[in-house]
């Protein structure tokens, strides 16, 4: 399905991470530069999990970004108009929308995650999925649910 990646080594494109990519330690053994919001940080409780993602930051692989509120805007309409906000989280929101924004900069943006709503918005916006540890989303319905 276009849009739909397992492989997590994508050299040289822009990846966007939600908590479960430092949860799975998917920033330790992957290459490439990943964007994150602040939100997902706070979402980070375990000491394992901050150590990685500390060291993460400190070796400038994983670069922290808030989005544009236009984007956060744009991200909640398009998930109200789909049906699925209200399985959204606040931190969900804001990493769609900075993977949208990255769009501008990028020619090719990731978003690594495991979270079907996010997927689901995601593959509709445009923005690759890479999923890290559960089967991504293998179909969408075209009844926009």
């Amino acid at each position: 399905m276009k849009g739909y990646s397992t492989d997590s080594l994508h050299t040289g494109k822009c990846l966007v991470l939600d908590s479960g990519a430092i949860f799975t330690g998917f920033i330790v053994g992957n290459p490439n530069i990943g964007y994150l919001t602040p939100s997902v940080i706070n979402e980070v409780k375990d000491e394992k999990s901050k150590f990685d993602l500390e060291t993460a930051i400190s070796a400038q692989k994983v670069i922290v970004m808030e989005p544009e509120k236009k984007y956060i805007e744009l991200v909640s309409k398009f998930a109200k108009k789909i049906k699925v906000l209200n399985k959204l989280s606040k931190t969900d929101i804001e990493v769609l929308a900075l993977s949208y924004q990255l769009r501008e900069k990028f020619s090719d943006v990731l978003l690594v995650t495991d979270d079907y709503a996010m997927q689901k918005i995601a593959i509709k916006l445009g923005i690759k999925i890479v999923v890290i540890k559960y089967p991504g989303i293998k179909d969408l319905k075209s009844d926009n649910k």
